[in-house]
Order: structure tokens, then sequence, then C-alpha cells
């Protein structure tokens, strides 16, 4: 190749690059990326990036599952039984703690958990794609079960009376998408710290009690609970692995460029 022609295609590209820059500005996300060059992403990237695939492409094919055979009107296998099994065990005592738990992964106590979390995170210890990661994670899997309800339209179980009244579509669970994205979030936000192990083992005995919960009222099948859990999870993973991403491209330049001592 001529020296002439490369001096034209290093010259259209500059112009190229002038052109687009308005639209692609450094600073941010996507200016990191396109701002790079040749420099190596850092170190791991990839690896999280193949965890995170895993982590969004198995409950979403449990959700996709799920779905096809609610929007065909199959039943599955294992929705009454577990309902009735359920209903079985109702008891005046019981049902009052039942009707108190379910409150920890409603329209309340979530919302308020998390904007008072991310309030801190943010205004007190200074933490913004923490409390970032919180408020998208909440507002985004709330849109999502509302969107999801209104395309499937199932109706609620009928095998007995509900103990609680709901006015809305049975599928996906709101109740579980809400404790799962929350507890995902809190999850997220522990792990580098010392509270790892309790917030997991809090969470892990959170999302299912609530979840359970729904299926005791009589307002959820366990196909519901099942995959609200698998949108949140799915959803929740992508968010955390693109704050990430964030945080990592946006750090290697500013460590690059610190001035030696």
């Amino acid at each position: 190749m001529s020296r002439t022609t490369t001096s034209r295609r290093t010259r259209t590209l500059t112009a190229a690059k002038d052109v687009l820059r308005p639209l692609a500005p450094s600073d941010g996300l996507l200016g990191s990326i396109i701002d790079r060059g040749q420099e190596p992403l850092p170190r791991g990237t990839w690896v999280v990036f193949g965890v995170a695939f895993a982590g969004f492409a198995v409950p979403v094919i449990g959700f996709v599952e799920l779905a096809e055979r609610i929007r065909s009107g199959a039943k599955l296998p294992f929705d009454r039984p577990v309902m009735l099994w359920l209903r079985r065990r109702h008891t005046p005592r019981t049902t009052r703690i039942v009707r108190a738990v379910t409150e920890l992964g409603g329209v309340t106590a979530v919302p308020v958990f998390a904007l008072t979390a991310a309030g801190y995170l943010a205004y007190v210890r200074g933490s913004r794609r923490p409390a970032a990661l919180l408020t998208v994670s909440l507002v985004g899997s709330t849109i999502i079960n509302s969107v999801l309800k209104l395309l499937y339209r199932r109706d609620r179980p009928t095998f007995f009376a509900h103990i609680v009244q709901e006015k809305s579509y049975s599928f996906p669970s709101g109740h579980a998408m809400a404790s799962a994205a929350l507890a995902g979030c809190a999850c997220v936000l522990a792990w580098p710290t010392g509270w790892r192990y309790p917030v997991i083992a809090g969470s892990a005995a959170y999302v299912p009690a609530v979840g359970v919960t729904r299926m005791y009222l009589g307002v959820h099948f366990p196909s519901d609970v099942l995959a609200g859990w698998c949108v949140s999870l799915a959803w929740v993973g992508e968010v955390a692995t693109i704050m990430w991403l964030a945080d990592r491209l946006d750090y290697v330049p500013r460590l690059l460029s610190r001035p030696e001592a």
C-alpha cells in the first residue's frame, strides 16, 4: 500500500473521529470505551463479563421457559400442589406472621429502604455509584414488572380465597421481583466488605420468605415467584456489571495520568 493511500486513509479516519466526537464525548462509559485506542481493558474484565453473561443467560432462559408455558396456556405441574400444601398449613397465628413478612417485600418497605440507603450512600458516604445501583435496579425492576404483567395478563390463582386483595395481574410477582432486586443490590454492595457473608445469609432467608408468603396468601403461583426472581437476578446483575465496568474504565486513565513522585 502506497504512502499516499495510507496518508489519505489516516486523514479520513481523523476527520470521521472529529465528526463523531460530539456524539461520543470522552467522559463516561461510552466515551471511555471509544477513546481507549489500543489501551487494554482492566485485568479481570473478561472474567467478569463471562460471569455476568452466565448470570444473565441462565435466569433469562428460566424466565422464557416459564413465560412460554404460561402464554400457551399450559399448566405447570408444581403450581397447584405447592399452593394446596401451603393451604393446609394455614393457622391464625401463621397467617398473622405471613402478613407481616410479606410487607417487607411490598411497595412501601422496599422503596423506603432503598431510597434511605441510596441517600445515605450518596450524601453521607459520598458514594454515588452504589446509590445509583440501588435506584436504577429498584426503579427498573418496578417498570419491568409492570410491563410484563400487562404483556402476559395472567389471572391470580383461584384455588382458595385470597387472604389479601391484589388488583393487578399475577405474572411475574412484584413482591418477588422487588425483594430479589433489593437483596441482589445488598449482596453486590456488601461483597467487597466484611459484611459479605451476613448479607448473603440474610438475603438467602429474606427472598424465599417473601416469595413463600405470596403463595401462602393465595395471590401468586409458584411460577410467578420463580419468574420474578429470574427477572430481578438478570436485571441487577447486568446493572451491576455495567457500573463495575464504568468504574474500572474511569479508574485506569486516572491511574495512568497520575504524576510520578
